[in-house]
């Protein structure tokens, strides 16, 4: 059996929580990244001609949340009951509300923007998931165990970290609570090994 192959630009973007859960499965991939625009070749090889891309010996996928969900189902993340699938899903696109707000700004330039974004947008679904990760006892999103959910949710507060543009690093240091998450989910073994071997990148 060959070793799957994930195809997305050098950086982390929409690629990095897919990235993350195959750290987590621990098996060896073919991390491919291409140059920013995407070459002719890539586009004519993706099932919709853009990345991510994910092909394995039994399946090619584009589009990350399917991506995600692939691989995660692959660990026994991604639910045990359809109730538990609906909820992981429902953590694993969120973070899309935060990132098309923040990145029409970014292109524009906006600094009245950044600030509608960090006072208004941002809070308003952080204060939720603060609630939400203390009424499940501070340490997982669903079902009291271990799931894909905390991997998109850890990624979405990285991805606060990571942040300069637009100065959103500051609105994550309210949330005391998904900041211990973060740091009890980054000490996994998997995906602390990962996050410390990493290289930087741009976006």
């Amino acid at each position: 059996m060959s070793n799957p192959t994930f195809y997305y630009f050098d950086g982390r973007g929409r690629g990095e929580e897919c990235r993350l859960l195959l750290a987590l499965a621990g098996t060896k991939y073919v991390d491919t990244r291409s140059p920013y625009p995407m070459e002719q070749h890539h586009k004519d090889l993706a099932t919709f001609g853009q990345f991510p891309y994910y092909a394995d010996d039994n399946i090619t996928l584009s589009e990350s949340v399917a991506i995600e969900c692939y691989i995660a189902d692959q660990l026994n993340l991604a639910g045990s009951t359809s109730a538990e699938r609906a909820q992981i899903l429902q953590f694993a696109t969120l973070p899309n509300d935060f990132y098309g707000p923040y990145y029409i700004h970014f292109l524009a330039n906006d600094e009245n923007g950044f600030k509608t974004f960090r006072e208004v947008i941002a809070p308003r679904f952080l204060n939720k998931l603060e609630a939400i990760l203390v009424k499940n006892g501070g340490t997982y999103l669903v079902g009291g165990k271990f799931s894909w959910a905390d991997v998109s949710i850890f990624n979405l507060i990285d991805w606060f970290h990571q942040q300069r543009v637009g100065n959103i690093s500051e609105v994550i240091k309210h949330y005391p609570a998904l900041l211990s998450f973060y740091k009890k989910i980054g000490e996994i073994p998997q995906l602390a090994e990962y996050l410390k071997n990493r290289s930087q990148s741009e976006f």
